[in-house]
């Protein structure tokens, strides 16, 4: 899945974001690949209907986002 590996390379939170939005048309969301995402930012996604396990996943990197790019400015 080419748009999970761009997900691992990225760097920028902002454009992980981007890219969780581009794979939430796609069919191909289970479980397992929330479970990837999430650990690759370090956290984890309670179980679920995968709809709401996918949302809380996009909501984490947005606290990520608007948190940790303030901490870094200073």
């Amino acid at each position: 899945m080419p748009l999970m590996m761009d997900f691992f390379d990225s760097d920028d939170l902002e454009e992980k974001y981007q890219i969780l939005v581009q794979m939430e048309t796609m069919e191909e969301i289970n479980d397992h690949l929330v479970d990837n995402l999430a650990a690759s930012l370090d956290v984890v996604i309670d179980d679920g209907p995968i709809d709401k396990r996918f949302a809380e996943l996009k909501n984490v990197l947005r606290t990520k986002m608007k948190y940790e790019s303030t901490r870094l400015r200073r």
